[in-house]
């Protein structure tokens, strides 16, 4: 702001100055250089009239050059060069307009960088910056000047071609931008892939925001479908969407009112049948569509920068259902929540964190946070440090899914963790593969080295948990011990139906 300050701040002062000259020396020197009265009046009237006349052409010159400014900026992005959104729209119509005369196709091609903001991270903002110049320069190469490009988002473009003058399917299209694509991150050194949506004119989409409602469409499933991937909009796509985003509008609405529920599932020792503490899971029922599960309404809210919202109701919810039920650090010593890799990887977090705890003091002691193994390996010395930070604020922390990710050893050697939950794929395979049972003991074994402290989750027959014990688990969590149960349900089941006897049953070997 300072910057572009500068020039403005700078004419006003030469501007004052050479006025302020003008105002209080014109007239003596006119004084001086002609001697005849009626002459000094005449000079005195023109003199006014051009000082009027200067100053209007210099303000005509400062607004038409701001006028301009603000013309071009609204037209193109500034960083790329290329059409922002509103222009592109206005240009889009008009395209759709000549080719129906001409009974020509249009493609509208969204394309979005996978893992951008990453990249972003690694490379620094300049270095970001960069790579999105290349790519929108390499679009302009590749593409004719009266093919449409432009910049929608961050790291999301469109182009618009006219098919017949291309002479290529969609496929093709797709494919040739996978590669110019490929050809940019190659000079980057980095390992990135984009998405890509695409629609067709008149087929998808009659005008401009509806051809782009189709494409972005096709987008958004592209990215849910994996990286790199390429989906072309079809009308199913369409009313999925629609369903979609009135889940999302829904969604928004049950976080704003606090109409979410939680459960909370039991963990117990393995030595002797304690109840070590429990996880606290989120759920939906909507009133017109009945239970909505977690694998569908998280993502969603992850993509829709909902989950911090979410996180909050549950650290504040828990906190007043525990402390009410009588159970908090007393039955109840260790609670944990999950944090999304969303989250986790947010420069808000510290923050959020720090209302959430504020917001719930009694919890505070007792929380423990659950992160993914994915979450905590996408940077591990940025997550070291993070989570040093965080446990000097005396938080505990849980690797959840341990053993999915690539570098889970490095995980155990650099992490300040507490606890490691052993994924319930690994669990659920221990009776049929004994390398899976072999690889489970060693990190037990290796845990047990390093005080930490190993949960396996998912157990649900007593064969499993007999292995489990033989690997040398610590404790156990899964259907087999206690299903995810509302706090009433679990407040009767930990005063009047549990037992450390009749929960886990000691096995010998």
């Amino acid at each position: 702001m300072k910057r572009a300050t500068r020039p403005a701040a700078l004419i006003a002062l030469i501007y004052l100055v050479i006025g302020s000259g003008w105002i209080l020396f014109s007239d003596l020197a006119l004084e001086r250089m002609v001697d005849d009265p009626e002459l000094i009046n005449k000079l005195q009237t023109f003199k006014g009239w051009f000082y009027v006349g200067l100053t209007a052409l210099l303000l005509y010159v400062i607004v038409a050059k701001a006028l301009s400014y603000i013309e071009r900026i609204n037209q193109r992005d500034p960083l790329t060069g290329l059409f922002r959104p509103y222009l592109f729209t206005h240009y889009l119509q008009d395209l759709l307009v000549s080719s129906h005369s001409n009974n020509q196709q249009v493609m509208l091609v969204c394309l979005d960088i996978d893992g951008f903001k990453e990249a972003n991270n690694r490379l620094g903002y300049a270095g970001g910056d960069a790579l999105l110049r290349r790519l929108a320069a390499a679009l302009k190469r590749q593409y004719h000047a009266e093919d449409l490009i432009a910049r929608l988002g961050t790291d999301q473009f469109a182009l618009a071609i006219v098919a017949e003058r291309h002479q290529t399917d969609i496929e093709q299209q797709a494919v040739a931008l996978h590669l110019l694509f490929a050809d940019v991150v190659r000079e980057f050194e980095l390992k990135l892939s984009c998405s890509i949506g695409v629609a067709l004119f008149p087929r998808d989409g009659q005008t401009a925001q509806e051809l782009l409602f189709a494409a972005q469409s096709a987008l958004k499933e592209a990215k849910r479908s994996g990286q790199g991937m390429i989906r072309q909009f079809n009308q199913a796509l369409s009313e999925s969407e629609q369903e979609r985003q009135a889940l999302v509008r829904d969604l928004r609405q049950v976080i704003a009112n606090d109409q979410l529920s939680l459960v909370y599932q039991p963990q117990f020792s393995i030595a002797d049948g304690g109840l070590t503490g429990c996880e606290v899971l989120v759920r939906w029922q909507c009133p017109k569509r009945g239970a909505v599960g977690p694998d569908v309404f998280i993502p969603l809210a992850e993509s829709n920068n909902l989950i911090s919202g979410i996180t909050a109701f549950v650290v504040r919810q828990a906190n007043k259902e525990l402390v009410e039920s009588g159970m908090l650090g007393d039955t109840i010593r260790r609670v944990s929540v999950n944090i999304s890799a969303q989250e986790f990887n947010s420069e808000k977090l510290m923050s959020s964190l720090l209302t959430m705890l504020h917001q719930s003091p009694q919890l505070y002691p007792y929380l423990q946070l659950e992160i993914t193994e994915t979450a905590a390996l996408s940077d591990l010395s940025a997550s070291v440090r993070l989570l040093t930070r965080l446990r000097e604020l005396g938080l505990k922390f849980s690797i959840d899914d341990f053993g999915t990710g690539y570098s889970s050893l490095a995980m155990l050697k650099n992490l300040p963790i507490d606890e490691i939950k052993i994924d319930r794929d690994f669990i659920h395979d221990l009776l049929d593969q004994p390398r899976v049972r072999a690889i489970v003991e060693a990190v037990a074994t290796m845990a047990r080295t390093l005080e930490i402290s190993v949960v396996a989750e998912g157990v649900e027959t007593q064969e499993q948990l007999e292995q489990i014990r033989f690997c040398g688990c610590h404790e156990v969590q899964g259907y087999l011990t206690a299903r995810p149960m509302e706090i009433d349900q679990l407040t009767d089941f930990v005063r009047n139906q549990w037992s450390s006897v009749s929960v886990v049953q000691p096995v010998n070997q």
